[in-house]
C-alpha cells in the first residue's frame, strides 16, 4: 500500500492549524476575542472565543489531513 501522506514537522503543523484557527476566531469575535487575565497579567482568548477556537483548530485539522493529506510528523507510523 502506497502511503501518499505528506508529513510535515510537528511544531510547523501546529503553527499553521493555530494561526487559521485564531484568525477565524478573530474574525468571529471582533473586540470579544480576548481578555487580561489579572491574576496571571496574560492575555488570553475570553471563553467563548476559546470554545469556539477549539472547534476550529480540529476542525482545520481534519480539512488539512482529508483535503490537503497534510498530517503532523507525529501521525508518521513507525516501522518497528
Amino acid at each position: 500500500m502506497v502511503d501518499n501522506r505528506v508529513y510535515i514537522d510537528n511544531s510547523r503543523f501546529m503553527e499553521f492549524v493555530d494561526e487559521i484557527a485564531t484568525q477565524l476566531t478573530e474574525l468571529n469575535f471582533h473586540e470579544d476575542t480576548f481578555d487580561m487575565d489579572v491574576e496571571r497579567n496574560e492575555l488570553g482568548f475570553t471563553e467563548e472565543a476559546q470554545d469556539f477556537y477549539n472547534e476550529r483548530y480540529d476542525e482545520v485539522e481534519r480539512m488539512a489531513n482529508s483535503m490537503m493529506n497534510l498530517y503532523s510528523d507525529n501521525d508518521k507510523p513507525t516501522n518497528k
